[in-house]
């Protein structure tokens, strides 16, 4: 294995590692973001950026690689790691939400069903791209079923988005 391939997995684990920080931090409301900048609070914005970013950066992703693109290792990195500083833009969002008091909890529906995909996304794209032994690793997983719900995924990112921005625009 390359030893590039080696720091790419460093560099993502420790993106994982930092969104995880943030997560606890925010959760426990070291790090304060609800506070407003014009109509939204700051978490919704880090959220509508990281979910932006994500809707831009897969379908140009997946153009890209599927046309003649010369140097397919910088658009694979690019997603990889675009699309965890991404999430962990909306997990920051997601933490606020779940650490607000009772008296005021949002209902958590969609943004649960869509923060677990996410999840699941991640895991898979990992699983996906850093795999060490390629033998054991098709025993265990099928690659093509990996790559199926990895992309099927997707659709699901798009939807529940959908959903979510509707419920809180109280439309549905």
């Amino acid at each position: 294995m390359k030893i590039s391939h080696h720091i790419d997995f460093l560099i993502a684990v420790s993106i994982v590692i930092i969104a995880v920080v943030f997560l606890l931090l925010t959760y426990q409301r070291i790090i304060r973001v609800n506070f407003f900048i014009g109509p939204l609070r700051f978490s919704h914005w880090l959220s509508i950026i990281g979910t932006i970013g994500i809707a831009i950066a897969t379908p140009l992703f997946t153009l890209l690689k599927r046309s003649f693109f010369p140097s397919w290792t910088k658009i694979t990195r690019f997603h990889i790691f675009g699309n965890l500083i991404f999430f962990t833009l909306i997990t920051i969002h997601f933490a606020t939400q779940v650490a607000r008091p009772a008296s005021n909890f949002p209902e958590l529906g969609t943004g649960i069903a869509m923060f677990i995909a996410m999840d699941v996304q991640i895991i898979l794209g990992f699983t996906q791209r850093f795999r060490s032994q390629r033998r054991l690793y098709k025993k265990l997983i099928n690659i093509n079923t990996n790559k199926f719900i990895h992309a099927s995924l997707v659709m699901v990112f798009y939807a529940v988005i959908l959903f979510h921005v509707l419920h809180g625009l109280k439309i549905i």
